[in-house]
C-alpha cells in the first residue's frame, strides 16, 4: 500500500525491462556514434548492453551474454585482449571482431567466431548476430569448422605476412570437413535457410512502413513472398458471421488457392487441399482456449496439398494482433518445414496483425467521418460492469491510455464509495496491475486502474476502435466507441462478444466532424505527435495532473504508464510545445493581431 490510497501490484516505476528470454548482444565499441547506432539496429530484438571501451566490456560479460560485437582497436583495453580474457573465463558466448584494422595471418589463433570489416551496415550486424546465434547450437567440433572457416574466408585474396600460416589455417578446414562432411553440409543449409528466412523478414517489414491501407499491407506481404525462396502465398479474409474464407492478395507461381478444384475452397475429392478448412482451422487454433499454447504448435496448421506434389507443404498462420484475428496467411513451402520456418510465420502473421491494426487506427484518427457503435453491457466478466454492480453504484470511464505490455489505463469516477472497499476489491483480480485513488470528492472518487483485459474497454481499445464514453449502473453498462468509416464492424462485435457473451448492439450511427477546422487542427496535431506523445498528454490529462492541486504527480502519471518521471516529462514538453506550435498556425494572423494590440498595456 502507497500513500493516498496507491495500490501498485508491479512495482513500475522505471522503464520496462526486456524479456529475459530475449538473446543478450554486448556491443563494444569506443565509438560512442557507432556503439550506439547497433544499439539501435537490435535493441527490438534482442537484450542489448553497450561498452564503450574494453575495460566496460569486461565488466558487462558474463555468463548471460550470447553474442559479443567487439572492436579491436580501443585506447584502454584492446579488443585482442578482451578476447583472450572472455576465452579464459571460459564464456560460452559468440564473438564477432567488428573493426577497421585490416585482418592478417596474426588473427589466424585468435578464438573469435566471425570477423566484421568496417564501415558495417544493419543488414550485416544483423546478418552477423543472427547466424552466431544458430552456430552456437552446433557441436564444438563445428563451430570449430565455421570459425576457421570464416577466418579463412577474410583473408581469402589477401597480401599476408605469413603465406605458411594461411596454408596451415586451409589444411585444418579441409581436415575438419573431411571429418564432419554430412553434419556441415547439413548445417550450412540450415544457415543459409536462416539467412533467407531472416532476409523475408526484413523485407515484409521494409514494405510495411510505407503501407497504409489494409489492402497495401496485404499485397506487400504477398509480394514480398513471390520475390522469396517460397513458391507464394496468399492472405485470406475470414467472415465469422457466415463462415467465408476469401482471398485479399495473393503471389507468387502456386498462390492462387480458388483455381482449378478447389474454385469453391472444398476439397475435390483428388486429394487436393481444402483452403477453407485450413484457413478456419488455422484461425480456430487462436481461441481462447488454445492461444496460450506456445508457438508454433497451436499457431500454424501443415497440410500436404496435393499426393501427386509430396515436395511441397501447406502452412497457414493465424493473422492477429492482441487476440485480434483478421484472417490468415497461407505460404506454399519447399519440402519439408522446420521448427525456425514455423515461428518466423507466426511472427509474419503477427506482424501484419499489427500493421493492419495500426493502420485502422490511423485511419480512425483521420477521418473527417466515422461510425459509432453503441453497445448495452451488462456482463459482470468485464471488472467494470463487475464492480458497479458489487457497489450498487454509477461507474464512468473519464478517460484511458494504453501503456507497454498490452495494459490499458482506465481512469474512472465512481460515486458514493468507500475507496478503500474499491481498492480491495480490485487489486486481487489478476487482471488488474495496478490501482490507486487520484483524487476524492464528497460524492465521487476517481480512481486509475491498469488493466491487461478482463474489460470491454480493453478489448476494443486493441483493436483499434477509439472508446467514445462507457458508464455502468449496478451491473448495466452503455459503451460507445468510435470506427473508421468503411471498416468491418463484424471485427469489433465479435471482438468483444467472444470474451463478453452478454454484450449486444443497440445502434449504430454514422458520424461527422461538427467543424472542418477542429478536424484539420485534429490532423495537424496528430501527424506531429509520437504516440507516446500523445498517450502521455491524454494520460495526464485523465489523472489530474493539470489540475492544482495536482490529482496525480509526474512519478504516478509515469508509472502509469510503465515509464520513468524523466521520460515522462521529455515526452510531455515535447507534446505540449507542438500543441501550442499548431494553436498558433491555426490560429494565424489574428495570433499576430491580437500580441500587436496588447503590446503597448505594459
Amino acid at each position: 500500500m502507497l500513500a493516498d490510497g496507491v495500490v501498485d501490484t508491479d512495482n513500475s516505476d522505471a522503464e520496462p525491462t526486456p524479456p529475459a528470454d530475449r538473446p543478450t548482444v554486448l556491443v563494444v565499441d569506443d565509438d560512442r556514434a557507432l556503439a550506439d547506432t547497433c544499439e539501435y539496429w537490435l535493441r527490438e530484438e534482442y537484450n542489448v548492453r553497450v561498452a564503450y571501451g574494453g575495460r566496460q566490456a569486461l565488466e558487462q560479460v558474463d555468463a548471460d551474454v550470447d553474442v559479443v560485437l567487439l572492436d579491436r582497436r580501443m585506447p584502454d583495453v584492446s579488443g585482442d585482449d578482451v578476447l583472450g580474457e572472455i576465452d579464459a573465463r571460459g564464456l560460452d558466448c559468440r564473438v564477432a571482431m567488428m573493426t577497421a584494422i585490416a585482418p592478417d595471418t596474426d588473427i589466424v589463433e585468435m578464438p573469435f567466431d566471425e570477423y566484421l570489416v568496417k564501415p558495417v551496415d544493419e543488414e550485416s550486424v544483423t546478418e552477423a548476430v543472427e547466424e552466431l546465434l544458430v552456430r552456437a547450437e552446433f557441436d564444438d567440433r563445428i563451430r570449430e569448422y565455421f570459425a576457421l572457416a570464416s577466418t579463412e574466408a577474410v583473408l581469402d585474396g589477401r597480401e599476408v605476412r605469413d603465406p605458411a600460416a594461411l596454408d596451415d589455417l586451409a589444411e585444418r578446414v579441409r581436415e575438419l570437413r573431411a571429418e564432419r562432411e554430412s553434419e556441415i553440409r547439413e548445417r550450412e543449409r540450415q544457415l543459409e535457410r536462416t539467412r533467407r528466412i531472416n532476409g523475408l523478414l526484413r523485407e515484409v517489414d521494409r514494405g510495411l512502413v510505407d503501407a497504409d491501407t489494409r489492402a497495401d499491407i496485404v499485397e506487400t506481404v504477398c509480394d514480398s513472398f513471390e520475390a522469396s525462396v517460397y513458391d507464394g502465398a496468399w492472405v485470406a479474409g475470414y467472415n465469422k458471421a457466415v463462415g467465408s474464407v476469401e482471398c485479399e492478395a495473393a503471389g507468387g507461381a502456386v498462390a492462387s488457392p480458388f483455381g482449378r478444384a478447389e474454385r469453391s475452397g472444398r476439397d475435390s475429392g483428388d486429394g487436393a487441399v481444402d483452403h477453407e478448412a485450413v484457413v478456419t482451422q488455422s484461425i480456430d487454433t487462436r481461441s481462447p482456449a488454445t492461444a496460450a499454447v506456445d508457438p508454433p504448435a497451436a499457431a500454424a496448421v501443415l497440410v500436404d496439398p496435393d499426393p501427386k506434389d509430396v515436395g511441397r507443404t501447406v502452412v497457414a498462420v493465424p493473422i492477429e494482433y492482441r487476440g485480434t484475428v483478421y484472417g490468415a496467411l497461407v505460404v506454399y513451402v519447399r519440402g519439408d518445414v522446420t521448427d525456425e520456418e514455423l515461428s518466423m510465420l507466426v511472427e509474419v502473421g503477427e506482424t501484419v496483425g499489427n500493421g493492419i491494426n495500426g493502420a485502422e487506427s490511423r485511419q480512425l484518427l483521420y477521418d473527417d467521418s466515422a461510425v459509432e457503435l453503441e453497445f448495452a453491457h451488462a456482463d459482470d466478466g468485464d471488472v467494470l460492469v463487475d464492480l458497479s454492480k458489487e457497489f450498487d453504484t454509477t461507474i464512468r470511464l473519464e478517460g484511458l491510455a494504453p501503456a507497454d505490455g498490452g495494459v490499458v489505463t482506465c481512469f474512472l469516477s465512481v460515486g458514493g464509495t468507500d475507496p478503500e472497499a474499491v481498492l480491495g476489491s480490485v487489486t486481487p483480480r489478476s487482471a488488474v496491475t495496478g490501482a490507486r485513488v487520484v483524487s476524492e470528492e464528497s460524492d465521487e472518487t476517481l480512481f486509475e486502474l491498469r488493466l491487461t483485459d478482463a474489460s470491454a474497454v480493453v478489448t476494443l481499445v486493441e483493436l483499434g476502435a477509439k472508446v467514445e464514453s462507457f458508464t455502468a449502473t449496478s451491473g448495466e453498462g452503455r459503451l460507445v466507441i468510435r470506427a473508421p468509416a468503411g471498416s468491418d464492424l463484424r471485427t469489433f462485435t465479435f471482438g468483444v462478444q467472444s470474451p463478453f457473451p452478454d454484450v449486444s448492439v443497440v445502434a449504430k450511427r454514422e458520424v461527422d466532424d461538427d467543424v472542418q477546422s477542429t478536424s484539420s487542427f485534429r490532423r495537424q496535431l496528430e501527424k506531429k505527435l509520437t504516440d507516446r506523445q500523445r498517450d502521455v498528454m491524454e494520460t495526464a490529462l485523465a489523472s489530474g495532473y493539470f489540475e492544482w492541486p495536482r490529482g496525480s504527480t509526474a512519478e504516478e502519471v509515469a508509472s502509469s504508464l510503465g515509464i520513468a518521471a524523466p521520460t515522462f516529462h521529455e515526452h510531455l514538453r515535447a507534446g505540449e510545445q507542438k500543441l501550442v506550435e499548431s494553436f498558433f498556425a491555426e490560429t494565424g494572423d489574428r495570433t499576430g493581431l491580437g500580441r500587436e494590440e496588447t503590446a503597448t498595456d505594459d
